[in-house]
């Protein structure tokens, strides 16, 4: 008995030998996709980057699809063809809210798990949203404005309408502005539609038009520079007179001004664990296991709330600054 007790856990340890690498080899066929909106943008390089580390960790492969232009109907055809293609799962950041919707819910009706990142598609049958929660960061960017300013603070706003990230940003911003610095003021609002030179445009007649403004916040990734040019025309980069450009990036170029006394302060997200996070829910997503998924029964488990990365509002001499400032490159 005791030969035959030793012959089968040998065979039972060889036997997991064989069924291991086979079990692996299985994940190694695993293809998961990445969606933007802004392909080539250094943020959201740094969101595949999380999600290329977090898949290479389960021998999984990934691909990042997107137009490099803002164009949401070319990121809902990218999902389309992902799904075609037989991925496992989906992580797109919606350039608009509705524009994703046919094709996050054509994705989720043929079986493929799609989540959100970054900017949500809440109306759709998306599994997740993971990333900033846009109210609680514009929120700690208002109230940051209102501690160092006060009452004084008139803000001009440079934004995209209808991005549903942004409009909850905006509403965040405000409200925490208000619980600091009840007497400050959002004074004026403009459409950057998320390029540099418009930006520059819109900001300078921004700041033409309201000479009180001494906060521009940038409600998203793309027009901190075009704003702080604008700064610049209308002879606001210094003294007194100096506009505090609030931007929404870590971009390097964006955290050396902030090193340099050029821009105010930034809204730090953390794209990489957005990509991190992302992976880990739809591969989670795409492994049922015995008990079915309160939120998405045939698929396996994902949380039933947002997952909400954080923010950090980063000034002059934050030691965190110098960890960003070797961004990956895809």
């Amino acid at each position: 008995m005791k030969k035959l007790g030793l012959s089968l856990a040998a065979a039972t340890l060889a036997l997991g030998t064989l069924i291991a690498p086979a079990a692996m080899a299985a994940q190694d066929n695993e293809h998961y996709g990445m969606v933007v909106f802004l392909k080539g943008s250094e943020f959201f390089n740094w969101s595949y980057a999380g999600f290329q580390d977090a898949a290479a960790t389960v021998g999984a492969t990934t691909e990042l699809q997107g137009p490099a232009d803002w164009d949401a109907s070319a990121e809902s055809r990218a999902v389309d063809q992902l799904v075609a293609k037989g991925v496992k799962g989906i992580a797109v950041t919606a350039g608009d809210a509705d524009t994703l919707i046919g094709s996050i819910n054509a994705a989720m009706d043929a079986g493929v798990p799609v989540l959100t990142f970054d900017s949500d598609s809440p109306k759709s049958k998306r599994m997740l949203f993971v990333g900033t929660n846009n109210y609680n960061a514009g929120f700690s960017a208002g109230k940051a404005i209102g501690e160092d300013l006060g009452d004084k603070a008139r803000v001009g706003v440079s934004l995209i309408p209808g991005l549903d990230s942004i409009n909850h940003r905006l509403q965040g911003f405000k409200d925490g502005l208000a619980s600091v610095a009840p007497g400050a003021k959002v004074i004026a609002e403009v459409n950057d539609e998320g390029d540099l030179q418009k930006a520059e445009t819109v900001n300078t007649a921004m700041l033409q038009a309201n000479p009180d403004i001494n906060v521009i916040f940038c409600a998203h990734g793309n027009p901190a520079t075009g704003a702080l040019s604008a700064t610049r025309n209308v002879g606001r980069m210094e003294g007194d007179k100096k506009v505090h450009v609030l931007a929404w990036s870590i971009d390097v170029p964006i955290l050396q001004g902030i090193e340099e006394d050029e821009y105010g302060s930034t809204v730090a997200q953390n794209p990489y664990m957005m990509g991190v996070q992302s992976f880990w829910q739809l591969w989670s997503a795409a492994h049922p296991t015995q008990f079915d998924s309160l939120s998405n029964p045939g698929f396996g488990h994902v949380p039933t709330a947002d997952l909400d990365t954080g923010v950090k509002i980063l000034k002059k001499g934050d030691p965190a600054i110098k960890g960003l400032m070797t961004p990956p490159k895809i």
